[in-house]
């Protein structure tokens, strides 16, 4: 049974919207500089026009997987890209070296322009890995991208995924039990706070131990639950120090250096 307070009901009071209208008002009053070069990552769920048509009003680029049965004009001729994109990789295809997350994979790529429906006109790049049978269909308004690109861009979507997951087990991310829109607002800015500094307590650490990271493209952290621990360490140890300050009996100091020793 849920209880609802008075003060509360005002704030509930809000329009339905619809995820996706949702995500498309995000990305409309996202506060990130004009300078940057933005790039919209979606499953096939948000390649919708509430997203994409977001996206064109900040000029940003996108790139969605398209569901197979989707239609993609190519020279007046309409094609269902699942069985368009697979005769497409047999007949006209590259491999590719490409970065992902942890490894470097072989892609079989290949790439088409034409239109699909209340999308325009799109780049759509077909591709499978080594020892795949799945053919993934990328879909991207920036028809100037190259595949190797539009493929390398889409892969970090699963980092973003990784720290999520991260987020929910070990941060609380959707353990909060408030009602109000700011409240909730401020959880999350909590969690994404404190995973940020995690990550700052996983580079020091690196730092510390010599590794500059300098020629790898990606950083390689411990888990958030090590980073966890760690974090604990220092916040113990720093009010150890604080405790041994202001302390005046020898004893307790003399405890205290011990287990900080320990």
């Amino acid at each position: 049974m849920l209880y609802v307070k008075k003060e509360h009901v005002k704030e509930l009071e809000i329009p339905f919207k619809k995820l996706t209208e949702l995500a498309g008002q995000i990305i409309r009053n996202a506060d990130i500089p004009e300078k940057f070069d933005v790039t919209v990552l979606c499953d096939a769920f948000y390649l919708c026009p509430a997203v994409i048509n977001a996206c064109k009003e900040r000029k940003w680029t996108y790139i969605g997987v398209s569901k197979s049965n989707r239609w993609l004009t190519v020279n007046s001729v309409k094609h269902k890209i699942g069985k368009y994109g697979r005769n497409i990789l047999n007949k006209t295809y590259k491999w590719y070296s490409i970065k992902g997350l942890r490894k470097t994979s072989g892609y079989k790529l290949a790439q088409r322009i034409g239109t699909m429906n209340k999308l325009g006109t799109v780049k759509v790049v077909f591709s499978k890995r080594r020892n795949d049978k799945t053919v993934v269909a990328l879909v991207t308004n920036n028809t100037r991208l190259s595949m190797k690109k539009v493929v390398s861009r889409y892969l970090k979507r699963w980092a973003i995924e990784v720290m999520i997951k991260e987020q929910k087990q070990h941060l609380g991310l959707g353990d909060y039990r408030v009602w109000r829109y700011r409240a909730i607002v401020r959880h999350l800015c909590l969690v994404d706070s404190a995973y940020a500094c995690l990550t700052h307590v996983g580079i020091d650490n690196q730092r510390a131990k010599g590794d500059k990271n300098d020629t790898k493209d990606m950083l390689s952290l411990p888990p958030i639950s090590q980073l966890k621990t760690h974090m604990h360490q220092i916040v113990w140890n720093q009010e150890v120090q604080n405790v041994i300050k202001v302390s005046h009996d020898k004893k307790v100091i003399r405890r205290l250096e011990k287990l900080l020793a320990a």
